[in-house]
């Protein structure tokens, strides 16, 4: 078993591995900077170290993915949890198994088995996706089965998922929080067009890396289709909501909780992984200053977001 790649979100790394020799390839600019080649890896490691790619920064935990070209047809008995159509988890004793590609099919586009701990997974891929060529995988881990594989992983190392963006003004990031609709690519696009860098507009990684808050963009982008793998501190976290004119709210831990839980990915069907990431938005409400953001579609959005920056984080009246 050999190393053919390793995909990097946040504090996570997803090494790929296989027992032949083969190639691994990500087609799909989204993944541009997540996924490296064992060349490129050795390459930074030798400028950095041990240290990973992004910045030069070690993953806080590394999970293992073996890639078999094999069709697998779906476990018996009903699923702990269902995606609509598209995805579905088991559970088999000590591993939990996920069918990805699901709706009128004899068998799974691709099946997962993965260690409830987060040590060990076996990602099998239907060969009909695959072509002809036995030595080549194309886009092998992607959405959703990536983010699946993130939710266990993150709930280990106190990470969280958000349904957020995440814009990086002066080397400090600044999330904004929300459900589709919300305003997250508008507002987005509004900082992008100030200059700032956009990481994600749609999902992003909130932890702690030694005792500091970081925010880090994710490959799974909203319509802005902003996508960059890079790390920063995190200044603030602001839930959004749409208005007639700008103004920052003050909002208490509980409630702050509250917004949390809605725009949280929790892995329900797993308690494990659940309480890990619980704990996770926990440390969030405790560590990470969260406001409620009213603004308009302008770029007075902006303006406001600058003078409470240009303070640091103090609440402008």
């Amino acid at each position: 078993m050999r190393d053919i790649g390793h995909l990097e979100i946040g504090p996570l790394r997803m090494t790929l591995r296989a027992s032949s020799v083969a190639r691994v390839e990500y087609p799909d600019s989204a993944y541009a900077g997540f996924f490296l080649p064992p060349s490129d890896l050795v390459s930074l490691e030798a400028e950095f170290g041990s240290s990973a790619a992004q910045g030069g920064l070690e993953p806080l935990i590394t999970l293992p993915v073996e890639l078999v070209r094999k069709a697998c047809a779906f476990p018996s008995g009903e699923p702990l949890w269902r995606a609509d159509r598209h995805w579905a988890i088991w559970e088999d004793e000590a591993d939990l198994i996920c069918c990805v590609g699901i709706h009128q099919r004899e068998h799974a586009r691709q099946s997962c088995r993965m260690a409830r701990d987060g040590s060990k997974a076996v990602l099998s891929i239907d060969p009909e996706l695959l072509g002809e060529d036995p030595d080549r995988f194309v886009s092998p881990l992607v959405y959703p089965m990536d983010q699946i594989l993130s939710w266990g992983l993150l709930s280990r190392c106190g990470g969280v998922l958000l349904h957020a963006a995440v814009a990086v003004h002066e080397g400090v990031g600044w999330v904004f929080a929300g459900h589709s609709g919300a305003g997250k690519s508008t507002l987005s696009g509004l900082c992008h067009a100030a200059g700032d860098r956009i990481l994600n507009d749609d999902r992003v990684m909130v932890f702690q890396r030694d005792g500091q808050w970081k925010v880090a963009g994710t490959p799974w982008h909203g319509s802005g289709r902003f996508s960059e793998a890079a790390e920063v501190p995190l200044g603030g976290l602001f839930f959004l909501k749409q208005a007639d004119s700008e103004r920052m709210e003050d909002i208490s831990p509980s409630q702050a909780r509250l917004e949390l839980l809605n725009v949280a990915a929790v892995p329900w069907f797993e308690d494990t992984w659940s309480q890990g990431i619980l704990e996770g938005l926990e440390q969030i409400v405790q560590g990470v200053d969260c406001r409620r953001f009213h603004f308009t579609n302008t770029p007075a959005a902006v303006q406001a977001l600058r003078r409470i920056q240009e303070l640091g984080g103090e609440v402008v009246a």
